[in-house]
């Protein structure tokens, strides 16, 4: 269940002297609040969706939206509500939002860099996620040996229709005993064109 919607908070409240209440005409000082409203998503707030203004006359209490009022005390209150401006807690969704895409365009980065190197020096048991012979299936094979030119793999008996949920057939008993051996160009081949699209470390 998503829990989402929009909450307020108070920015600024104060006084305005010298101002005539529309309603009892007797009040000369109104009481003012100024409320930021905002986005949430699970508790978090995400981003400002506008400002409240409520202003309430001191002697008869009678509570009005600024656009209630007569333009007089429209423009003083514009000097009140000048530089309010929301709190940097408003953008906290947004702010991890942006750190989130921030690391994973990192790590995305680091492990293409990790890949290139692991393909570049190969060592025994790194497991190759590669493309099936079936379009839009996807299977591993895994290094068992590696000589001065050579590399030497096992093919995983299973395949798997997305690419990212190899690790679910990525098991000891599923990769076969009949060994097959490309040389390390080859692998580098294999890599550049992409049959061979990801490599996997322990």
């Amino acid at each position: 269940m998503v829990f989402y919607g929009s909450k307020a908070s108070k920015l600024k409240e104060g006084q305005l002297i010298n101002v005539k209440c529309p309603n009892c005409t007797e009040g000369q000082t109104m009481h003012y609040g100024i409320y930021g409203k905002y986005a949430y998503v699970y508790w978090i707030p995400l981003f400002p969706i506008g400002k409240t203004y409520v202003l309430e006359c001191n002697h008869c209490k009678r509570t009005y939206n600024l656009k209630e009022l007569p333009e007089q005390i429209k423009q003083k209150f514009e000097l009140e509500k000048a530089g309010v401006r929301f709190p940097l807690w408003y953008f906290s969704g947004l702010i991890l939002i942006a750190i989130a895409i921030t690391l994973a365009t990192y790590l995305s980065k680091k492990d293409a860099e990790n890949d290139k190197l692991y393909i570049q020096q190969p060592m025994i048991g790194d497991v190759y996620s590669v493309k099936a012979s079936q379009t839009g299936y996807y299977t591993s094979m895994k290094i068992t040996k590696v000589t001065t030119d050579s590399v030497y793999v096992v093919f995983n008996d299973y395949e798997i229709d997305r690419k990212s949920k190899i690790y679910k057939i990525n098991k000891t008993e599923n990769y076969t005993t009949e060994i097959d051996g490309y040389s390390k160009e080859e692998i580098q081949t294999l890599f550049e064109q992409e049959f061979i699209y990801e490599v996997d470390r322990d």
